[in-house]
């Protein structure tokens, strides 16, 4: 098939070659054009954003485990800008086996919750001593528990995926309800956000 296109196109009078070649670059320059102004709009919302978020926080509501590895990643990967984030994982799906442990890292399930919902004394301590510029809460679905943490957590903005719901857990929700977002393209548009509106958390 390439082969054949390769022969019409040499078959072809050489005013129209030349045309095509043109055309090729052109299209070629503009999608480099293109490219490099995303690259330095990207740059600037990077710029933009640390400059306002100085001690963001991540709460994630895992209802599989499955899920775990990409979160690990993401943590990971602010932890390289942000070597003081603190995250806070709440397994929805039952109780956790093994539960990872890390400075950085605290990670829950309903054992950590009494008979009436109350937290107990490790969780309640550690939602006390956080004090977030931004938190970020991951939740693919309504929860009780995980809203509970949601308004338990101090931060000047909390900012999540939209969710089906009627009370909003969060000042700024992206995405559509029930969108399947990754992290990374999530955190992308959030910094964008933050540019475009001029959205200012520091003095």
């Amino acid at each position: 098939m390439m082969l054949s296109k390769i022969l019409l196109f040499l078959h072809r009078p050489k005013k129209d070659r030349n045309k095509y070649y043109f055309n090729e670059m052109k299209k070629r320059q503009a999608d480099k054009a293109d490219s490099s102004l995303q690259s330095n709009k990207d740059t600037i919302a990077d710029a933009y954003f640390k400059e306002q978020v100085k001690n963001p926080g991540l709460l994630f509501c895992l209802d599989r485990m499955d899920e775990w590895s990409e979160t690990e990643a993401f943590i990971r990967k602010m932890l390289q800008d942000y070597p003081q984030l603190k995250a806070l994982v709440y397994y929805t799906g039952g109780k956790m086996e093994s539960k990872p442990e890390a400075t950085h890292l605290l990670v829950t399930d309903k054992k950590d919750f009494n008979l009436f919902g109350k937290e107990k004394p490790i969780l309640k301590r550690w939602l006390e001593e956080q004090n977030f510029d931004l938190l970020l809460v991951f939740a693919q679905k309504e929860n009780k528990r995980c809203k509970k943490l949601t308004a338990s957590l101090n931060a000047r903005l909390k900012a999540g995926w939209t969710i089906k719901t009627e009370t909003p857990w969060v000042d700024i929700s992206l995405g559509k309800p029930g969108e399947k977002l990754s992290y990374d393209i999530f955190y992308r548009e959030l910094k964008t956000y933050f540019k475009q509106l001029n959205i200012k958390l520091l003095p």
